[in-house]
């Protein structure tokens, strides 16, 4: 897959590409941004960071990672990740988007496209998604993507010396 449109605003998710650098550290070097990210998401995220990204993001095996586009610039990331042994027909949706591209109802369509291509192109039938229990607006994104909501972890993130629920939404088909 080389690119698939997004039926909004010239919205396309591509494989990441050298070039893509720039724009990634403009967007994902955002405190707003990692806030409901894990703390794998580097704070902040350098160059160099982008570097290592665009270089692993297209290599991996088990893990489907687009950028998310607007007029050929990357606004935000999406990706799946198979998990393995006897999880192995379940995938990890993950997803950020740059602040000034947020309540446009971009990532609502991304998800939704992202669900389709992670049923196409991998033996799962599960697709779920963590979100921290603050996140609002990933639970109405999930919810307007056909996510339900399978259970709320209790104190299960710690995050900036706070511990917040996780809350777990799924999208299951056979």
């Amino acid at each position: 897959m080389e690119s698939v449109k997004i039926g909004v605003q010239n919205v396309v998710l591509r494989k990441w590409q050298k070039g893509d650098e720039d724009n990634l550290v403009k967007y994902a070097d955002n405190p707003a941004v990692a806030k409901f990210l894990k703390d794998s998401f580097p704070k902040p995220y350098t160059y160099s960071d982008a570097v290592n990204w665009v270089r692993f993001a297209n290599r991996t095996i088990d893990s489907y990672n687009l950028a998310i586009t607007l007029n050929n610039k990357v606004i935000g990331a999406i990706g799946i990740e198979r998990q393995k042994d006897v999880y192995r027909k379940s995938a990890e949706l993950g997803y950020w988007l740059g602040e000034e591209y947020w309540n446009r109802g971009i990532m609502t369509n991304v998800v939704k496209e992202m669900v389709e291509l992670a049923f196409q192109n991998f033996p799962i039938v599960r697709l779920y998604a963590y979100v921290f229990s603050d996140n609002k607006a990933s639970s109405i994104v999930l919810g307007k993507a056909g996510f339900e909501l399978e259970s709320v972890q209790r104190s299960a993130i710690y995050k900036n010396g706070q511990f917040m629920d996780q809350m777990v939404y799924t999208i299951v088909r056979h």
